[in-house]
């Protein structure tokens, strides 16, 4: 995963970025989630995602907080406005974990209300699927989307990142939601 293909995927963007050429408005989310997390390092903890000879960490936000899970972590703000999930997973688990996804939101009120829109981009060594759901949350809009990252090589586990988020963290947290999927994206690319 490229910068720019991260950035690409802003969580409060349109999934429909990713295909496009990056617009003054996600240069600029770049550009200011890159001097996030540069220079708020002291601020941020390395926390590993997909284990291994060559491990996938993401940097998070040290007001964050983070949870082992059964494939990998939980990171969620303060005050609960969003969650992120980073889950690795073999293809032959797929079917299963999302089995989980949707018997967790359904127990948490989550409905989703339509089909989900996704957008797929193939890389060298891997392909990234973005999926947007349109979801409510206690009636109210809630913003639920996933980003799957499968590697073309066999044998390595793929990693799921699922975000679930009010409409007004989506916004709030924007800043810190790019930097963590710009570690993320450094992390795949050996940076």
């Amino acid at each position: 995963m490229t910068a720019k293909l991260a950035a690409a995927v802003s969580m409060s963007g349109h999934v429909e970025t990713v295909m496009t050429t990056c617009s003054p408005r996600i240069l600029a989310g770049a550009a200011l989630a890159l001097l996030l997390m540069t220079g708020s390092a002291a601020l941020a903890k390395k926390v590993t995602v997909v284990p291994g000879d060559r491990p996938i960490a993401v940097d998070i936000p040290a007001s964050w907080k983070v949870t082992t899970i059964d494939r990998g972590i939980q990171a969620r703000t303060a005050d609960d406005e969003v969650y992120l999930w980073f889950e690795s997973y073999k293809p032959a688990q797929f079917t299963a974990l999302l089995g989980e996804h949707n018997a967790y939101f359904k127990e948490q009120g989550v409905k989703v209300t339509g089909e989900g829109q996704s957008k797929e981009v193939d890389f060298p060594t891997y392909v990234l699927k973005v999926t947007e759901y349109p979801a409510t949350y206690e009636g109210k809009p809630t913003v639920l989307r996933y980003l799957s990252v499968v590697p073309k090589a066999d044998g390595l586990r793929s990693l799921l990142v699922s975000y679930w988020a009010s409409p007004a963290g989506d916004k709030t947290y924007d800043a810190q939601t790019n930097a963590i999927l710009n570690s993320l994206a450094a992390s795949y690319d050996g940076r």
